[in-house]
């Protein structure tokens, strides 16, 4: 009696086995249950703008993927900065759906605004997923990383010419003031002149800072005069060229117009030389007379000398 109840008990086990195998079985085909675990990360994000500026709105676009077989559900999507660095435009920073299939991928939108006030770098926004399947609950995270840039801003101002009369061929000093007006540092400021009757010249200045300014002292030359013939205006400029941090250039161009050169003056060289003439003439008229009469009169006793020494020589 024994044996056959144990063998009863036996075969209700496996039977009972059998039967929950059979139902794990169907519902696994039917919620499509492959993978233990179901997980879900990012495959890709884009920004709208190249350069996001402090107190500027942008907009982040990314795709969430769930990379198993499992349906996952009620999914809730956060975005967030580390440190408060980007503010959500609308709502709370966060979105919902309901469930995304096997191997599906799902876009979400948020606009955000980065705080005034921000540093050039990179910063951390870090999307939190939560979300379930038929086993229990998960969460994932993944990083966007937003970078954010200052603007360069230069006024350059006190351009002046020192010298108040050019002639052809001097030299021209060209003064300037560059003034960093912009929220970022400018890097390898230098300064160039370029136009129609100047030599080009160019002159480094550095690095200026953040609402600093630096000085711009040029040397150049006057390589062309004005012809009174010829109404056509010169054109000259001065140029500041600068880098941002990223090694962007930037240019500002200033003209200066036309910068008068006139002919060049020899009439003080020719009363020199003439004045010079006119007093030798004058002044030392006698004194060159008497001094031409002392050089024959020596002449004349010299050769004197020289016949009388040849004659005693033939006489002896």
């Amino acid at each position: 009696m024994r044996n056959k109840h144990s063998k009863r008990n036996n075969i209700f086990r496996v039977m009972v086995m059998s039967l929950v195998i059979l139902i794990t079985g169907i519902t696994g085909q039917r919620f499509g249950s492959y993978a233990m675990t179901p997980r879900v990360m990012m495959t890709s994000y884009s920004l709208d703008k190249k350069e996001i500026y402090p107190g500027d709105t942008f907009t982040l676009k990314f795709t969430l993927k769930n990379t198993s077989k499992n349906m996952i559900m009620n999914l809730k999507c956060t975005a967030v900065s580390d440190k408060g660095e980007f503010l959500p435009v609308n709502g709370v920073g966060t979105d919902y759906v309901d469930e995304i299939g096997g191997e599906e991928e799902q876009e979400f939108t948020f606009d955000f605004e980065a705080v005034k006030g921000l540093a050039e770098k990179t910063y951390n926004l870090k999307i939190k997923t939560e979300y379930e399947d038929w086993s229990g609950s998960y969460k994932t995270e993944d990083t966007v990383y937003i970078p954010i840039k200052l603007k360069t801003e230069v006024l350059v101002s006190d351009t002046y010419i020192a010298e108040e009369e050019i002639r052809l061929g001097d030299n021209i000093e060209i003064v300037s003031t560059i003034n960093n007006i912009g929220a970022a540092d400018i890097y390898k400021v230098t300064a160039q002149l370029s136009g129609h009757n100047i030599a080009d010249a160019t002159s480094y200045i550095g690095n200026i800072k953040s609402g600093k300014n630096a000085n711009v002292d040029i040397i150049t030359k006057a390589t062309k005069h004005d012809d009174p013939q010829d109404v056509t205006q010169y054109d000259n400029d001065l140029i500041i060229t600068y880098e941002d941090i990223d090694g962007t250039k930037y240019s500002e161009k200033v003209g200066m117009g036309n910068i008068t050169v006139l002919e060049q003056d020899f009439s003080d060289i020719i009363q020199i030389k003439e004045d010079t003439t006119k007093h030798l003439t004058e002044a030392n008229k006698a004194e060159i007379i008497i001094a031409a009469a002392l050089v024959l009169v020596g002449i004349f006793f010299v050769r004197r000398t020289l016949k009388r020494k040849r004659l005693e020589r033939n006489f002896d």
